[in-house]
């Protein structure tokens, strides 16, 4: 018997998780499903806030969201593909347990996010490997999906995030350091906004192929995974 997650949520930095998929998480919460984000790094090479900063952002986003946050220490934009830090992963989910797990997309103009696919979907497979020395014991994700990248294309899943955008939003802006519009800080493409313009355009868009208001989508192997299916439909039920 699994008691471990419903749901994780792996990014590279404070605040990739809620860019993509809040809206997802929060309805997890909602739900009664057991949900978290696991980040890589504190963000500490990020041109705006330290990573104290980001850290108690992303503690106040995941509250706001009703999940479980982990921040770990592999060093912003020099983590590697390497076994050191696959087995640090690997420990983390064995330890987590997470049925679907859903990772930065494999085609991004952020490096760390193309690495971070990469190396959770390699430390996903071989955490459940039972002769591969590493502490826990075996697990392995029953399905593996992935948020879109700068120009996703067409979706293979949506959700409907109706219910939860406001607060999906909140989360959002719980980041200050990174999303606001503050003359007194340099500039970033993330503080312009243009940025957040393109997150709720998005949502729009996705929304209009299911024929909701708002809408977060995902990516995957085919066929389709049962495990991520269940997720779904979890989520889209109406009590």
């Amino acid at each position: 018997m699994n008691d471990g997650l419903d749901l994780l949520v792996l990014g590279a930095h404070p605040d990739d998780a809620e860019v993509h998929v809040g809206g997802l998480l929060a309805l997890a919460s909602d739900r009664g499903l057991k949900a978290a984000i696991l980040d890589l790094t504190a963000g500490e090479l990020g041109t705006r806030g330290t990573p104290e900063t980001r850290r108690a952002e992303a503690h106040a986003a995941a509250k706001l969201l009703g999940v479980q946050r982990i921040v770990m220490d592999f060093p912003d934009g020099r983590f590697t593909e390497e076994e050191r830090f696959r087995v640090r992963l690997m420990a983390e989910f064995r330890s987590l347990r997470p049925r679907v797990l859903i990772l930065p997309a494999p085609e991004d103009r952020h490096p760390d996010h193309r690495r971070a696919h990469r190396l959770g979907r390699e430390a996903a497979y071989y955490a459940g490997l039972k002769n591969y020395p590493c502490e826990g014991k075996p697990w392995r994700p029953e399905a593996v999906a992935w948020v879109g990248g700068e120009q996703p294309g067409a979706p293979d899943l949506l959700v409907d995030v109706s219910a939860v955008w406001e607060r999906r939003m909140a989360a959002f802006d719980a980041f200050g350091s990174q999303f606001d519009q503050d003359p007194s800080q340099p500039p970033t493409r993330i503080a312009h906004p243009a940025f957040r313009r393109g997150v709720i355009g998005r949502a729009m868009h996705w929304g209009s192929l299911r024929m909701c208001d708002w809408a977060e989508a995902l990516w995957c192997e085919k066929p389709v995974p049962p495990a991520l299916l269940h997720l779904l439909a979890a989520l889209d039920r109406h009590d």
